[in-house]
């Protein structure tokens, strides 16, 4: 069963991906304190105080992973919160959610053909104010000049890596358990539809400095789509 607050439901398409995703659009507005049990997914205490927006997100972000492991088999469909509020996700399967701008994603796939990890992220475009004020805090100087040359708008380029370096964080973090700065993956090559980032420091036995990752990109209206895969 749907609610009115969800619409615009459809799959993910993703180069060399082997498992199932979703994207849909929600609208706060039409959020209800029905809405979950409706779409028979647990909501958890800790959200119980969020603003409508948050709880609103949370929920399209988890009916997506639900349609997404019953589309796989999986008798389990209930993706609760682990540690750092990362998904909790059934045995035997992984996963990754984002949401931005009223527009959420997810992506799951069986650990038995699954990498390490996989991440997916969305984000609308920065604005230029938005962009030239965190820009110290995800790139370098390299970085800004690989932006400046494939992008006419650095804010759009920005974004990209920004959305990029998120991916990748949640493509990791079943392996690393813990934050890493944006500034510990460096864009080493750029391009409309794929960009590759390299550690810049060690982060477990496994993935030491000099580990590389391709990212492809997917541009869509003011938004853009990250995918990785460790």
């Amino acid at each position: 069963m749907q609610t009115p607050f969800i619409s615009h439901i459809s799959p993910v398409v993703i180069p060399d991906f082997v498992g199932v995703g979703y994207q849909c659009r929600f609208d706060p507005e039409l959020f209800t304190a029905q809405s979950a049990e409706q779409l028979g997914i647990e909501f958890p205490e800790s959200l119980h105080r969020a603003v409508t927006k948050r709880q609103a997100e949370f929920i399209a972000g988890r009916y997506l992973a639900k349609r997404c492991l019953v589309a796989l088999g999986c008798s389990e469909t209930q993706v609760r919160i682990s540690q750092h509020r990362a998904p909790l996700w059934p045995v035997g399967m992984t996963g990754s959610i984002s949401h931005s701008n009223n527009r959420a994603v997810c992506i799951v796939q069986p650990l038995e053909i699954a990498e390490q990890g996989i991440g997916i992220d969305i984000e609308q475009r920065m604005t230029d104010s938005t962009a030239n004020s965190v820009k110290s805090t995800i790139i370098n100087d390299a970085e800004y000049n690989l932006i400046m040359n494939h992008y006419v708008s650095f804010a759009e380029g920005l974004t990209a890596v920004f959305s990029a370096k998120e991916s990748l964080f949640k493509a990791l973090y079943p392996q690393v358990k813990a934050y890493f700065d944006f500034l510990d993956a460096e864009v080493v090559a750029m391009g409309r539809e794929n960009l590759t980032l390299v550690l810049r420091k060690r982060l477990t036995a496994n993935l030491s400095a000099g580990s590389a990752f391709t990212v492809h990109l997917q541009q869509q209206e003011e938004m853009v789509q990250a995918f990785t895969q460790s």
